[in-house]
């Protein structure tokens, strides 16, 4: 989702141009995104990691 988000940024920033209001909202959008696409690995070993230990004693 955050990929395809960052894309209909583009999709918008090169519709509008970068210097409105507009271009520049859809600037930080598409910045966020990909912040979101960095973050998102190290936040799911993260989750792993921690369901893991606190489900360590639970036998399935």
């Amino acid at each position: 989702m955050p990929a395809t988000m960052g894309a209909a940024a583009q999709e918008g920033l090169d519709a509008a141009g970068e210097d409105s209001v507009t271009g520049r909202r859809l600037h930080e959008m598409k910045d966020f995104y990909a912040y979101m696409t960095e973050q998102l690995i190290p936040l799911i070993d993260s989750w792993r990691e921690r369901f893991a230990a606190q489900h360590a004693d639970t036998s399935r």
